[in-house]
C-alpha cells in the first residue's frame, strides 16, 4: 500500500521537475507556461489521491469478507454481492431495506443503524455500506477522475478521518440491549461463551478469569485493517497539506450517535 503511494508521489515529483527544467532552458517562460506546469502537477496529484481511494476500497472489501465470516448470521448473501460490486465499480446506487423510504440517506443513517443497540437484521451490511458511503462522500468518488488536488474538500476528508477512528472504537466496544457485542472481531470463542453466560446470569466460576483476560484483544486482524484505512485517510490529508487529527479515547467515548 505505502510502496504504491510512494511510487506515485515520486513520479509526480519527477514530472514536475522535468517540466520546470524544460521551461527554464527555453529562457522565455510565461505566466501561461507556469499555469500549465501547475495544472500538470495538480492532475498527477489527483492520481496519487485516486491511488489512496483504490487502497481504501481494497481494504474495505477485505474487512467485509472477514466480518461476514466472523458474524455469519448478520448479513444477506444476496445483498453482499451487490455491495461488493458497488465498491469494486465505485458506484453508489444501493439503498438497504431499512432506508428505502428515506430520501438521500447518508453514511450517518447507515452507521446509526449499524450501531443501534436494538435488533438489526443484516447489521454487517449497514456497517460496510456506511463506511463505503463515508469514503464516497469524503473523496467525491463520483467525480474523482475529473478533479484536481485543489478541488478536494479537505474538511470532508478530515471529518472522515475522525469518523473512522470512532467507527473503529465502536466496532470493538458497542453492545446491544442484552449486553452482547454487536460485532464479533477481537473475541476468541471462549471469551464469547463466558461473556454470554455472564450476560445470561448463568452460574460461572469467575475466579478462573480476570477482567483483563476476558477483555483481552487476542485477535488483532480487524484492528490492523481498520487502522490501515485510517492511515490511508491521513496520508491523503498530509499529501494535500491538511491538518491530521487523532481523537482521544475520551472524545470518542462521548460520541453516541453519528450526526
Amino acid at each position: 500500500m505505502f510502496m504504491e503511494c510512494s511510487d506515485t508521489m515520486k513520479k509526480t515529483t519527477k514530472t514536475l521537475v522535468i517540466l520546470i527544467l524544460l521551461l527554464g532552458i527555453t529562457g522565455c517562460s510565461t505566466k501561461e507556461d507556469y499555469s500549465f506546469v501547475k495544472s500538470i502537477f495538480q492532475t498527477d496529484g489527483a492520481s496519487a489521491v485516486n491511488a489512496h481511494v483504490d487502497t481504501l476500497r481494497e481494504e474495505l472489501l477485505k474487512y467485509k469478507i472477514k466480518l461476514n465470516k466472523r458474524n455469519p448470521n448478520y448479513y444477506s448473501k444476496k445483498t453482499s454481492k451487490t455491495i461488493t460490486n458497488e465498491i469494486k465499480n465505485s458506484t453508489d446506487n444501493l439503498t438497504l431495506k431499512l432506508l428505502k423510504n428515506k430520501t438521500n440517506a447518508t453514511y450517518k443513517d447507515y452507521l446509526n443503524i449499524a450501531f443501534s443497540p436494538k435488533h438489526v437484521t443484516n447489521r454487517n451490511d449497514y456497517l460496510i455500506v456506511g463506511i463505503y458511503k463515508l469514503f464516497y462522500w469524503a473523496y467525491a468518488i463520483e467525480r474523482s477522475h475529473t478533479i484536481t488536488t485543489m478541488q478536494y474538500d479537505t474538511k470532508k476528508l478530515q471529518k472522515a478521518n475522525k469518523m473512522m477512528q470512532i467507527i473503529q472504537y465502536k466496532i470493538q466496544t458497542a453492545k446491544d440491549i442484552d449486553s452482547n457485542y454487536l460485532f464479533i472481531t477481537w473475541q476468541r470463542p471462549w471469551q464469547i461463551e463466558v461473556l454470554k453466560k455472564i450476560n445470561g446470569n448463568k452460574k460461572i466460576d469467575l475466579d478462573k478469569y480476570t477482567k483483563k483476560q476476558l477483555l483481552y484483544h487476542s485477535n488483532m486482524n480487524f484492528q490492523v485493517i481498520s487502522s490501515g484505512m485510517i492511515f490511508t485517510l491521513q496520508d491523503t490529508l498530509k499529501f494535500l497539506g491538511a491538518e491530521v487529527t487523532n481523537l482521544s479515547k475520551s472524545t470518542i467515548k462521548s460520541i453516541l450517535i453519528f450526526l
